[in-house]
């Protein structure tokens, strides 16, 4: 089992959590806010090393200041870009040999219910990933 856990203060603009790249020009303007997010995973291998099970959690949330309702609410100045992810995953990973594997992965993705437009619910956008990974 591994994990990480990530806390600290983001400057960003109001459409997005990433820094800028290039100074702000104009009526831009630089928002500072509080963030935290994590991941944490189990891998297990059964029968023999070429069979693994995963499962994985983790979450983002670009503003702990905002929770849920708040977040989008008039006068708040909240967006989209506030809102809370967190997902969960799971999988089988089959060794075929050293260097090739092949990995069927689902994630379930959640985000908080916010005053958002769009995002009053859960957004349906899970993910399910079939791939062949060859390592030379």
């Amino acid at each position: 089992m591994r994990g990480e856990i990530i806390i600290g203060k983001q400057t960003a603009t109001a459409a997005t959590s990433e820094t800028p790249a290039a100074l702000l020009t104009g009526t831009d303007a630089y928002y500072v806010r509080n963030f935290n997010g994590a991941y944490f995973y189990f891998l297990q291998n059964i029968c023999n090393w070429h069979h693994q099970l995963g499962v994985k959690y983790d979450w983002y949330d670009p503003n702990t200041d905002v929770k849920g309702n708040d977040i989008g609410k008039a006068g708040t100045n909240t967006n989209a870009t506030d809102i809370k992810y967190s997902t969960l995953g799971f999988g089988y990973i089959y060794y075929i040999n050293e260097n090739v594997k092949l990995v069927v992965w689902y994630d379930r993705v959640m985000n908080e219910t916010t005053q958002v437009t769009g995002y009053a619910t859960d957004v349906k956008d899970d993910v399910f990933t079939c791939r062949l990974q060859f390592r030379f």
